[in-house]
Formats: C-alpha cells, sequence, structure tokens
C-alpha cells in the first residue's frame, strides 16, 4: 500500500497566510470593487443593446420607407404598362380592319453564294 505523504513549506504557507489576511483586511473594498465592475459591465450592455436596437431601428425605418416608395413607383409602371397595351391593342385592332388590300405578297427568295476567298470590304 502506497501512502502519501505532503510536507508543508513554510514559505507556501506564509504566502497564503497573508493573502488571506489582505482578502479579510480589505473585503470591504473587494466587495465594493467588484459591485462597481459589474455595474459597469451591466452599463455597457445596456448602452450597446440601446445602441444597436436604436441603429437597427432607424435602418428598418428606412427600409420601410423605400418600400413604400418602390411599390408606389412599381404601381405607377404597371399602370403606364396597361395604358400600353391598350395603345397597341387598339393601334392593331385599326390595322386589322383597315380598308386596304391586306392580300399577302409572296416573294420568291434567291440564294446568293459568297467566295470563301475574298475579302470583303472597302478599300
Amino acid at each position: 500500500m502506497k501512502q502519501f505523504a505532503f510536507v508543508q513549506k513554510k514559505h507556501l504557507s506564509n504566502i497564503y497566510g497573508s493573502f488571506l489576511h489582505r482578502y479579510r483586511k480589505y473585503d470591504g473594498i473587494a466587495d465594493i470593487l467588484k459591485i462597481w465592475l459589474l455595474s459597469v459591465g451591466l452599463l455597457v450592455c445596456a448602452l450597446s443593446y440601446l445602441y444597436f436596437i436604436n441603429m437597427s431601428s432607424t435602418r428598418g425605418y428606412f427600409l420601410r420607407q423605400e418600400n413604400q416608395k418602390l411599390s408606389a413607383i412599381s404601381f405607377q409602371f404597371e399602370i403606364l404598362k396597361t395604358r400600353m397595351l391598350d395603345y397597341q391593342q387598339q393601334n392593331w385592332n385599326a390595322v386589322q380592319s383597315s380598308t386596304l388590300n391586306n392580300a399577302v405578297v409572296d416573294v420568291a427568295s434567291e440564294v446568293v453564294e459568297v467566295p470563301s476567298k475574298v475579302e470583303l470590304g472597302m478599300k
């Protein structure tokens, strides 16, 4: 059976005792420091939260305004497109109902071969 024996060094004991003594002596200051650091941390978190919420709500407000402008422009474009389609329909009806000769003209096509070795262009 193995046995473990701890030999306490006096130097280590003195350092630890000194640390405990200082901690007990300045216990109130340490508590005040902890509360102050916690308060500063919460304040920084609250201010950054307010800053980013304000920024995002401002951006959202302007985004909504621009989307409303875009919707109005799209609506006007659709009205204009509808008017253009009406004009095209009126023109098509005018062409179809004209009393002019609407006979179809059949044009015979002629195939022309261009020599491949001759350069075409202006000299």
